[in-house]
Parts: C-alpha cells; structure tokens; sequence
C-alpha cells in the first residue's frame, strides 16, 4: 500500500477526505481497539488477519497525519509527527517476542514525545523481561516522575477542626499519595491484597474465584492462580517468599507456590477442615503455621508442611472476620461479628480478650507488637494497647464501616480503607487524620504496605486494584 491514493488511506480509517486532525485520530483509537490482535486469543487464523489489518490502519494513519491528503494543488501543512503509530507498533513486535524491534519503535515513540508515560512503562517492561534491572527501574522512575508531574491533587481532611476558619483552610497541598496506576484483572470485587516479604510480587484475591499474582514494579501480571470453586476472601503470602495462602466460600484453604503459581495442597475439604466460608488467613513469621477464620466460627491452625490441621479453637459466636499475627510470631489475635477482640499465643492459649461495642471487620498489629489496630462497623478505627486491656485513641472521620487496615513498616503510618469508598492516611500517634483519597468507585477492602513503606496496594469492590506512591514532593 505504499503508493495508495491518498483516499484509500481515509476509507481505510473509515472517515470523509478532509477529516480534521483530532477526527482521524479518533478514527484511528477505535480501530486499533477494535483490530487488535490481543483481542482474538483463541482464533490464530483472525489473528492474523487482525495483524495484516493493523499494519493498513498505522500506515494509513501515519501517511495523513504526515500531511498526504487529497488536496494535490496545496502543498500539506508540516504537521508534528505522532509518535502513537511507534507505540503501537512496539507494542505489536513486543506480543510476538520481538523484542529489539519493540524497543527501537518505542524508543522512537518516545524521541517524539520525551513526556509519553505509556511508552516508557512498557519499554520498561521489556527492559525487565530481558533481565536489564537497570535500564527498566530508569524507564519507570522515569514514568512515575512524570505522572507525579502531571498529577494536581490536592486534598483536605475530611473533617476540620471547627475552629479553623475557610480561609485558613484555603492553601491547598499536594498529597502526599499518588495513585501511581489502576490494576484491571479481576471481573468481581478485589477481597484481599498480600505483599511479599521482599516487595517484589502481590498477590490479590477476588471474588472471581481467582488469586492474580502482580509484579509490583510494574503492575505485570505473573500468575493467575485458578483452583478454588467459589469466592475468594482472603490472601496472604509466607515470610520466605515461598508459598500463598488463600481461603474461599468453598470452605478450603488452598497453597501455592509463588514463584510458579502452581497448587501445593487443599488444606479441608467436605470430610474435615472449615464447614463455612474461610474469611482470613496469616502466617506465622516462623512459616511453619497458618492461622484461618471461618464464618463457622472457629480459627483453625495448620501445618504449612504438610496441610494438616494442628488445632481448632472454638467458643466463638459469630464468623471471623479478621486474624492478625504478632512480628515475632508469638501471638495472633483474632475477632468477628461477635465484636470481641482475643489475642492468644500461637499454641492457642487465651492471653487476653476484650469485648467492645461494635463488629470487627479489620485487624492490624503494630510492627513493634504493641498494639492492635480495630476497624469497626461503627466506621471507627480503634487502637488498643492489648497487654494492659486499654483503649489508646480512637481515630474518626469514615462514613461506613472500616473493613481494612494497614500499619507502615515504622509504625508511624495507619491506612484504612471503608465502604464509604475511601482510604484515610493516619498519623495514629496523634489521632489526626493526613489526608482521604478518593480515587475508588466502591468499597476499599483490601491495604497492603511495601516493605519500604513508599508503596501501598489497594483492592475494591470496583474490581480494580491501585498501586500508591508516596509523593516525596508533597
């Protein structure tokens, strides 16, 4: 098609000749969505043809956004050279392993446009793939600065002092989080988040019925962990970097391996383990055991080694809706619907039990293990200093229930997430509220840390899972 009347190249796009520039690049988008060869997994044949067709809608669109139209008697304004046709077609050689290619297309890409995020992200993704860590962290720190760049959040607490007068609220600042990228995968609500230990991988769980292992540097999918036969309500991922756990609404506990997301074990079944749907799961620090809360109202422990159950603990009234375990793997605690928070050791013995007012819907332990952090159904998070049985602060301002909690590896920072769509950002020391992020659609039920303390994951029943970056600016 490289001599084609210039007509040819509109009626492939599927527009009038004198299409005006913004009309062609639309023209262009939905073509490309519409012919890409990603969307035909299944059918090689119409991948092929998608192929053949993709390469007219570039050529096509390139020749008349470089100025080739039908007006033979006026020579074609200069027009700046799109650098979209090089992302595509970068991203065309990179699906068929084409990977120096890949990168010659998007470095072009981005020689055209130095600001073209997408561009370095996935160039970094390649850079990765081929084992240079260098050059993929500079690709994307190099998108991160620029999205920090473009963002103009700002942000208030949600409930100011009342004696502070509009104006003196009226300077706006930065937040000091950004939503660094949004994470489509799961088709339900994202139930859970687990971070490795090394900051490396997440895992998120979802009422899909599936456990997606994400590469957190840039948001690749490594593993979709499909075995369960209903929803899944809960992940977590063992201190040596090895195994994920996760607990369903089939009543089992399954084990994988990270590292190849391949099945371990089932541990219950229809003859023996939980008889309701598994709602929490921890690990010890030592790795050895694995703590589940059911809505049968027991907390089983079982053998990582093996799968087998080691203990039942009963005398609960209602589910478990949380388990959290101590970092030196002493203790864990536990509570429900029954709004009585126990803390026991790992061999199950009761240390203390408190009873409060309303439903525990989330656990967090402080990194020094000091303190327990409650979400409530009253939308309240709660600290409590557990050894002496004593309520530190309270901390307010959600509108729903808080159904997710997260400690910074300092100990400093408290992030919550509610079903009033939100996450707050806490200093707890101070019970004083840093600031609300707003970016889900629905319920936030899911918070992870980094192990630096720069990164949090979030999962919602919008189905999305959010990478959040700390803004250093800010």
């Amino acid at each position: 098609m490289k001599n084609a009347n210039p007509r040819q190249y509109y009626r492939i796009l599927g527009i009038q000749p004198g299409a005006s520039p913004a009309e062609i690049k639309k023209a262009y988008r939905k073509l490309v969505k519409t012919w890409h060869p990603d969307g035909f997994p299944h059918n090689r044949l119409q991948q092929k043809r998608a192929e053949e067709k993709l390469k007219q809608i570039n050529e096509a669109y390139e020749a008349l956004q470089n100025g080739k139209t039908v007006a033979a008697d006026a020579p074609p304004p200069k027009r700046k050279v799109d650098p979209e046709p090089f992302y595509q077609r970068g991203i065309e050689y990179a699906r068929r392993d084409l990977y120096k290619q890949a990168i010659y297309e998007l470095t072009k890409a981005i020689l055209i446009d130095p600001d073209y995020v997408d561009a370095y992200l996935y160039r970094g993704f390649i850079y990765d793939k081929l084992g240079q860590g260098l050059r993929a962290e500079k690709d994307f720190n190099k998108a991160t600065k620029l999205k920090l760049r473009e963002t103009n959040q700002t942000y208030q607490p949600r409930n100011p002092s009342p004696n502070v007068s509009k104006a003196d609220r009226a300077p706006k600042k930065k937040s000091p989080w950004i939503c660094a990228g949004t994470l489509h995968k799961h088709n339900d609500v994202v139930s859970s988040i687990a971070m490795s230990p090394d900051g490396a991988v997440f895992a998120s769980g979802s009422y899909d019925g599936t456990i997606t292992l994400w590469q957190l540097s840039t948001g690749r999918v490594l593993y979709t962990l499909s075995g369960h036969l209903d929803r899944v309500h809960c992940v977590a991922i063992s201190p040596d970097n090895r195994t994920v756990a996760s607990g369903s609404s089939d009543k089992t506990v399954k084990l994988w391996k990270l590292k190849s997301g391949s099945e371990i074990r089932t541990c219950g079944g229809w003859f023996h383990g939980h008889s309701d749907r598994v709602l929490c799961v921890a690990f010890s620090p030592n790795k050895k055991k694995l703590a589940s809360g059911s809505a049968d109202r027991t907390v089983k422990l079982w053998q990582v080694s093996t799968g087998k159950q080691i203990r039942t603990l009963s005398g609960y009234s209602a589910p478990i809706a949380a388990i959290a375990i101590s970092s030196d793997g002493k203790l864990f605690a536990s509570g429900g619907l029954d709004k009585a928070l126990r803390v026991r050791e790992m061999s199950g013995r009761l240390i203390r039990s408190i009873r409060g007012k309303t439903e525990i819907l989330a656990l967090a332990f402080s990194p020094d293990g000091q303190q327990v952090a409650i979400g409530g159904g009253d939308g309240r998070i709660k600290l409590w200093d557990w050894q002496k049985g004593r309520e530190i602060c309270t901390l307010e301002g959600h509108r729903d229930r808080a159904i997710s909690l997260a400690f910074s590896p300092d100990g400093e920072t408290l992030i919550s997430g509610s079903e009033d769509s939100t996450i707050k950002i806490w200093n707890w020391q101070e019970e004083r509220e840093i600031c609300t992020l707003t970016e889900h659609r629905d319920r936030v039920c899911a918070l992870a840390f980094s192990p630096k303390g720069n990164v949090f994951v979030s999962g919602s029943a919008d189905k999305t899972v959010k990478v959040w970056w700390k803004n250093e600016s800010s």
